[in-house]
């Protein structure tokens, strides 16, 4: 079913819309923060997480229950600072509902070539993120970075298919879904809207995007990969696209190393060396190539043989 946008009845100035935004995100991420998941941390692990956050996220496995306390800490977090911020701010700002599809149906087979291109990417994406390994960072990013390393692969050992099946839905399809209505459905429609170019307003809300994880180390590549995202959305029209692709991302991730975990495969994709230079420049020929498909079967143009 296609959606077609109403007309806004009233518009802030950009500067007044991205003060209602971010406000949104911190007072219902601090709603959720106080109201649930300091209740909810406390009642499963004992721990204090109000008063020792710090502690509890650099050392989880002293508390028990954490795993699972974390996992829904992830959850309820991004259901309110991502979901519920974009859906309440298209209806304060613009009184109408969040559009998913704006124009005619999706071609099916941009859906299978959207998988080759985010699994062809990873070797590309392994290059660069050993590159911006190597630029020189503050120590406080430096720690920072380890401690959310830490952290993550707390998060991912996955010791039942129960588990597993938890750690795709928080962290593949939850942050596919709510990143993308915050970042591309709401932010780089805004400035989409503002500065009228589609280039502007990718690359910027996918800085804003990378910058957001405050992951630093791996800046430049979450960028890129959000640019990925953004583009497809751009073509498409279609806010689903985004979304397959951001959770065929994380998703990816998540079955490798529980593959890797099961002794099925040896692939390491927590690794942070980069793969040969030959694959990464497969993976570069493979990524231009696949969105140059993309982009001509979403403008109706069919390739010729």
């Amino acid at each position: 079913m296609i959606e077609t946008p109403d007309l806004p009845t009233r518009r802030f100035s950009p500067f007044a819309s991205l003060l209602i935004l971010f406000g949104l995100m911190v007072v219902l991420g601090s709603i959720a923060q106080i109201a649930i998941v300091y209740p909810l941390v406390k009642f499963l692990t004992g721990a204090d997480f109000a008063a020792g956050a710090a502690d509890f996220i650099a050392h989880p496995q002293d508390y028990p229950h954490s795993w699972l306390a974390t996992m829904l800490m992830q959850a309820i977090t991004s259901v309110f600072s991502f979901i519920l911020t974009a859906y309440l701010f298209w209806y304060l700002t613009e009184k109408r509902n969040i559009v998913f599809v704006e124009k005619g149906s999706t071609d099916p087979l941009i859906w299978a070539m959207i998988v080759v291109l985010v699994i062809g990417y990873i070797p590309l994406n392994s290059l660069i993120f050993e590159w911006n390994q190597l630029l020189p960072l503050p120590q406080w990013m430096v720690d920072s970075e380890k401690q959310l390393e830490t952290l993550t692969k707390f998060l991912t050992q996955f010791p039942s298919f129960g588990h597993f099946m938890l750690g795709l839905l928080v962290i593949g399809l939850i942050p596919a879904l709510g990143e993308e209505l915050l970042f591309r459905a709401t932010l780089q429609r805004l400035f989409e809207r503002w500065w009228g170019s589609p280039h502007v307003a990718v690359w910027l809300s996918a800085a804003i995007f990378s910058a957001y994880h405050v992951q630093f180390m791996g800046f430049f590549p979450r960028m890129i990969l959000g640019a990925l995202f953004g583009y497809l959305y751009v073509w498409t029209r279609n806010l689903w696209v985004p979304i397959f692709a951001h959770f065929v991302n994380n998703g990816f991730v998540v079955v490798m190393i529980y593959l890797r975990h099961r002794q099925i495969t040896e692939l390491d994709v927590e690794s942070n060396e980069a793969m040969p230079l030959p694959y990464a420049l497969v993976s570069a020929a493979l990524t231009i190539g696949v969105l140059r498909l993309i982009y001509q079967r979403s403008q109706g143009v069919i390739p010729q043989s």
